[in-house]
């Protein structure tokens, strides 16, 4: 078949994982298209590319160059002003991970029903988070997958105090930097928390002031043994990941990109989150790592998985075995096998 993907985010193709840090959206769009493309199916990108190029037996084209082009299946990933090229395809998806930012009005509505779209949708809470209108728009779940690379990953090193969070620093850091330095620093002063944002890492002032109100809380707490880092690109990150005995995820947000979860859970690392609906779909509570509701609760288990190595140990052969987890291939196949049955278009 031929796959036609619109995506308007960065520039980036076939090798950026390796070159530089993505997203979560971004590094879906390239594994989804790389299996894609390993299966035979003719795959065109069409993005911020600079000109014309083949990577990795997929074309990348830019998007203002396009005019009007045919495929068997079209995917306008997230951003609804995409749904104005007009590609001719037999199915079309709208491929959400969020709720765009965008007011989905009703002219937004006919739009997707006209061209007959369907909604792709990684994330459960998307579908509930919809206008009640858009019960009408046909719904496809895709289940997300995680490159092998993870679990390629071997966890040895239990003497490490070391976490990591990868947030974005407006959705629940500073709740998480309070909660470190009343608790978790006070009880064992030799722990770390790494804290990967670029937001953070740059040197210049921060335009929002909230984001500057976060950089001098985190300069008064500096001795914590809190520590910003620059994100990586993939295949540094995962050669970082070993060094870590717990995934923090402080944030609130049901909307929230949870792969980089299940990518800790794929190499073996517990992950301690707030309760949110969608966290649900990531971790088993009490056995790949714990879902909390309040401030002390989520200090103490940080402080027990980190002193406790049999505890960690558990906790880490369970999240090796999370079934939320699967492969890049295994999304692939269940996304091919509903494509055949097309139960749920037009």
């Amino acid at each position: 078949m031929r796959i036609i993907f619109l995506d308007n985010s960065i520039y980036l193709n076939a090798t950026s994982l390796n070159l530089k840090a993505l997203d979560s959206i971004q590094k879906i769009l390239l594994n989804f298209s790389a299996e894609l493309s390993n299966r035979n199916h003719e795959v065109v990108i069409y993005n911020q590319a600079r000109h014309k190029k083949i990577k990795k037996a997929i074309v990348w084209k830019n998007i203002k160059d396009l005019k009007q082009d045919k495929a068997d299946i079209l995917i306008v990933v997230q951003d609804i002003d995409l749904l104005k090229y007009k590609v001719k395809a037999k199915i079309k998806f709208l491929f959400l991970h969020y709720r765009p930012q965008e007011k989905l009005d009703k002219n937004i509505f006919i739009n997707l029903i006209k061209q007959k779209f369907c909604i792709l949708y990684s994330n459960n809470f998307v579908v509930s988070n919809l206008p009640d209108i858009y019960k009408y728009v046909p719904k496809l779940h895709f289940k997300i997958g995680v490159s092998n690379h993870y679990r390629e990953v071997k966890l040895y090193n239990t003497t490490q105090y070391n976490t990591f969070v990868t947030t974005h620093p407006l959705k629940g850091l500073d709740w998480l930097i309070e909660l470190w330095t009343k608790y978790v620093h006070t009880k064992i002063p030799w722990a770390e928390l790494h804290i990967y944002s670029k937001l953070l890492d740059q040197n210049e002032v921060a335009k929002n002031i909230k984001i500057r109100n976060l950089k001098l809380s985190l300069e008064l707490n500096k001795d914590s043994g809190i520590f910003i880092k620059s994100p990586l690109p993939q295949k540094e990150f995962i050669s970082k990941l070993a060094n870590y005995k717990i995934h923090l995820c402080p944030s609130l947000d049901n909307s929230f990109q949870y792969l980089s979860i299940l990518e800790s859970q794929a190499i073996g690392i517990p992950v301690i989150a707030r309760e949110t609906v969608s966290i649900y779909d990531c971790i088993y509570n009490n056995e790949t790592g714990y879902i909390v509701k309040d401030e002390l609760s989520f200090a103490r288990k940080i402080i027990q998985v980190l002193s406790d190595n049999q505890l960690f140990a558990t906790l880490r052969n369970n999240s090796r075995l999370n079934n939320y987890v699967i492969s890049w291939s295994d999304a692939v196949t269940n996304f091919e096998r509903k494509l055949n049955e097309n139960t749920f278009y037009w």
